[in-house]
């Protein structure tokens, strides 16, 4: 017998819920299929540029504060006190002239280091960047810089500087002194400051032919042969004259004056002093340059006078020092001898009992007090002579300087007299009103 065939079981039909939601895993699995097939191919493809372009950084220029050209930063001036007074009359007129003036509390070595410029102050390298500095601020904007110095008295010397900052280049600088009662360079230098600043702004332009022959005019004027032939006669007659005048001409020495301060230095000496030959011959009374204007004087003898007080006063002293120093051992012999009189039994001086009556004795006391009084008062004498002696030297000395300071300036009024007679200097005088000679020497 054949066995049975198998049976499949029987499929039971699929309810509609489970068919739906068969459908829902199978829609969800293709969506994520395509998800992931998208993404695969955007990863495959190349990336498009997102990067946003960058911004473009605005340029600031800096930009300088605005002038008119005519604006003038005065800084503060530097000197005496009447620097104060120069600058504040330089600044009404510059305003008249038509310039703008804007004070600057500053001095230009002050505001040069606050630009931490490590040159010359009032050179050109520090004052450029001093100009930048200034017109960084639209408060001390400017175009030009002037400072300047006021010396002391007397010379009152005055230093004037004009800078130009756009140009780096100085304008012009102005050296001069107000001397005492001047009423004139007070006005005058403020009009020049005014017109080198317009001059350096608009250049005059240069003389016509037409000027330059007038100024030739001016400095020669035309003039005919027989004008020129006599004063050419002219000139010649007052070079005889002068010629003649110079050889009978008398000049008068006497009043020339000698100062041994002032005139040390045009007569001393470094090398050593000339020696005569005989005692005809003058002395050299030139002083020496290394000893100054007092000891420089002194000749020989005065050095010898010189040292003789020194010795005479050091004996002196010497001696006065030894008597005082033989007062100790006198007055101690003068104790002894009073203790001695006042413990004896009588007059020592008159009863023997009583002039033995100790030990030592009175006699040995006495010689002893008699002894050194007399060394004290011999040094004393001796010192007594010296003082006279250095008292008499020192007079002796006095008057050797005297005479030797009387010679020199003897000496120097000779010197001075023989350069005056050298320096004389005689010519002719031509002028359109005058003509003679002229006659000059110095001292």
């Amino acid at each position: 017998m054949m066995p049975p065939l198998a049976r499949e079981p029987a499929r039971r039909p699929l309810r509609l819920s489970e068919t739906k939601a068969l459908d829902a895993m199978l829609a969800t699995s293709v969506s994520r299929v395509s998800s992931l097939l998208v993404a695969a191919t955007l990863c495959a493809a190349p990336l498009p540029s997102f990067a946003a372009a960058p911004r473009a950084k605005k340029k600031e220029e800096a930009t300088e504060p605005a002038t008119d050209g005519r604006t003038v930063a005065m800084m503060r001036f530097t000197g005496s006190p009447a620097a104060a007074e120069f600058r504040a009359t330089l600044q009404p007129i510059l305003e008249e002239g038509g310039y703008t003036v804007k004070g600057v509390a500053l001095e230009v070595s002050e505001a040069t280091t606050k630009v931490k410029c490590k040159g010359e102050p009032d050179g050109d390298e520090c004052l450029a960047a001093l100009g930048k500095w200034l017109n960084a601020n639209p408060k001390t904007a400017a175009d030009f810089i002037l400072f300047g110095e006021v010396g002391e008295a007397p010379g009152n010397d005055v230093s004037l500087v004009i800078y130009d900052i756009a140009k780096g280049a100085r304008v012009e600088t102005f050296d001069t002194a107000f001397n005492e009662g001047d009423l004139i360079m007070p006005i005058v230098l403020p009009q020049e400051v005014v017109t080198s600043l317009n001059e350096h702004r608009e250049p005059p332009p240069p003389a016509t032919e037409e000027e330059q022959a007038l100024i030739a005019q001016l400095d020669e004027p035309e003039r005919t042969p027989e004008e020129i032939a006599a004063d050419q006669q002219a000139i010649a007659d007052a070079e005889a004259a002068a010629a003649a005048a110079q050889q009978d001409q008398v000049i008068q020495t006497e009043d020339i004056e000698a100062d041994l301060k002032a005139d040390f230095e045009s007569v001393c000496r470094n090398e050593p002093r000339t020696k005569r030959e005989s005692k005809d011959d003058p002395k050299d009374l030139r002083p020496a340059c290394k000893r100054g204007p007092f000891w420089g004087y002194w000749q020989p003898r005065a050095w010898v006078a010189l040292g003789l007080v020194a010795g005479a006063g050091l004996g002196t002293v010497a001696m006065y020092s030894a008597a005082l120093a033989a007062r100790g051992p006198y007055k101690g012999a003068v104790d002894d001898l009073d203790a001695y009189n006042a413990d004896a039994d009588g007059d020592p001086r008159r009863d023997p009992y009583a002039a033995s009556s100790g030990d030592p004795s009175y006699d040995v006391l006495a010689t002893e007090v008699s002894r050194t009084g007399a060394i004290m008062r011999r040094r004393a004498i001796v010192g007594d002579v010296l003082l006279g002696t250095t008292v008499l030297l020192t007079g002796v000395l006095a008057i050797i300087v005297y005479q030797d300071r009387s010679d020199a300036k003897r000496f120097i009024r000779e010197e001075k007299s023989l350069r005056a007679i050298s320096d004389l200097r005689v010519g002719p005088i031509m002028t359109r009103e005058t003509k003679g000679v002229g006659l000059g020497f110095r001292f």
